[in-house]
């Protein structure tokens, strides 16, 4: 699984002529070209804590930029698809200062308000903008598991259907139209993630897979169906990769999380290749990007189903010496940034910055605290790789994190 681009990590930034994809010549791209879909996570966890809204995203620019903006998260749980919140969602009123248009919401019945309706303003003033419902994420998943069951499946994938797609959100509440499609974060089947999953997830994810597609297509044609995947190789050898791509518009890689902080070394958390001085073992010596991109070429999903994920945020590890910069160095515990959360929002200040073009990725040191995440040169080195490796594009959790001139979001897309 080890191509040109691979060895070559310094020519592939660099920009070179040609470089060989699965034994072909294949031409590189400009560095202004955009990189295929662009898809941003949208976290309601931003709204209730009043730190990120829907307004924002059109306030900043950023829905200009996008092509899909994945909500996340609905929920699923008995064996169905459900609101996570439902006030949230649907009833709370925003009053025009709010909103994303600039317009106060009605106050007759049976009307659609909340965060779903400013998903229809924004649509309005995007109408390129596809809006997709994503289910899961990380201690979000367990009820996957007995949902996909056969006993269950069609009646799961049907509530699904019946309340994102079709608009059936609450009685009275018929808004079809607010979401163009599926996005699955089942973080994961078999090996779980909070808990443990069943063997047999892995046929069910793509029986589920096949399911989706079949009552999305009864719907309207053209509804996305997508899928966010682990990009470590224990992990992604729990799905049918090739098969569930056949029922999937694409596959999106999340290249990130790859080491955690709660390991007592620091490390590069979403490095694109194989630093030779990272000392992981096995498994965790196949941790970076491009180890999984060619893992799920080699399974045979297309590489225009492929889409490569980005953070934009950091991890960070404390008690860390300053030997060499900090990297690779025994901690003590993790790290949280200065508003107290648990990862590195925006970009850090100057202090002890490097950046590793060979692993294709930033760190910064400063006061025994270290931290790992994507700079702007390493998010454009990766948007330069998704060109040359012709990949659908890329993926980014999430749109919060970015910094409030949208930094990493330009670096993405190539734009000033």
């Amino acid at each position: 699984m080890t191509t040109c681009c691979q060895n070559l990590a310094l020519a592939i930034v660099c920009m070179l002529p040609v470089c060989t994809v699965s034994g072909q010549k294949a031409r590189a791209s400009r560095s202004t070209d955009p990189p295929g879909r662009v898809i941003g996570y949208f976290a309601e966890h931003g709204v209730k804590s009043g730190r990120y809204t829907l307004k924002n995203v059109a306030t900043s620019g950023a829905a200009a930029f996008l092509t899909e903006l994945n909500y996340a998260f609905g929920k699923v749980a008995n064996d169905r698809c459900e609101i996570a919140d439902e006030e949230l969602a649907l009833s709370h009123p925003y009053a025009a200062a709010e909103s994303v248009d600039g317009g106060a919401d009605s106050d007759g019945p049976h009307q659609l308000r909340g965060t779903f309706h400013q998903l229809q303003e924004l649509k309005r003033l995007y109408p390129h903008l596809k809006i997709v419902i994503s289910f899961g994420g990380w201690g979000q998943s367990d009820g996957f598991s007995s949902a996909v069951q056969p006993e269950h499946l069609r009646d799961f994938v049907r509530s699904c259907v019946h309340i994102f797609i079709e608009g059936y959100f609450a009685p009275g509440v018929h808004v079809p139209g607010v979401f163009d499609g599926i996005d699955i974060d089942w973080e994961y089947p078999v090996d779980g993630g909070t808990s443990k999953g069943r063997p047999e997830d892995i046929q069910n994810f793509t029986a589920m897979a096949a399911e989706f597609r079949r009552q999305l297509a009864a719907v309207r044609p053209g509804l996305l169906l997508t899928a966010a995947l682990p990009a470590e190789a224990e992990l992604y050898a729990n799905f049918e990769l090739k098969a569930i791509s056949q029922s999937m518009d694409f596959l999106s890689i999340m290249a990130y999380d790859l080491h955690w902080n709660t390991e007592p070394r620091t490390y590069f958390h979403s490095a694109l290749f194989r630093d030779p001085d990272d000392p992981s073992t096995a498994p965790a010596d196949t941790r970076y990007g491009d180890f999984a991109v060619q893992g799920f070429v080699h399974a045979g999903v297309p590489r225009k189903k492929i889409v490569f994920g980005v953070p934009f945020y950091g991890k960070g590890w404390t008690g860390v010496k300053g030997v060499e910069h900090g990297l690779y160095q025994p901690a003590t515990g993790p790290a949280k940034s200065g508003g107290g959360y648990s990862e590195l929002q925006g970009l850090p200040a100057t202090a002890d910055r490097q950046y590793n073009s060979t692993a294709v990725s930033c760190t910064v040191w400063n006061d025994e605290t270290f931290w790992s995440y994507d700079c702007p040169e390493a998010i454009r080195a990766k948007a330069q790789y998704v060109r040359a490796q012709h990949l659908g594009g890329a993926m980014f959790w999430e749109l919060s994190h970015d910094t409030p001139d949208l930094e990493l979001l330009r670096a993405l897309t190539a734009r000033r």
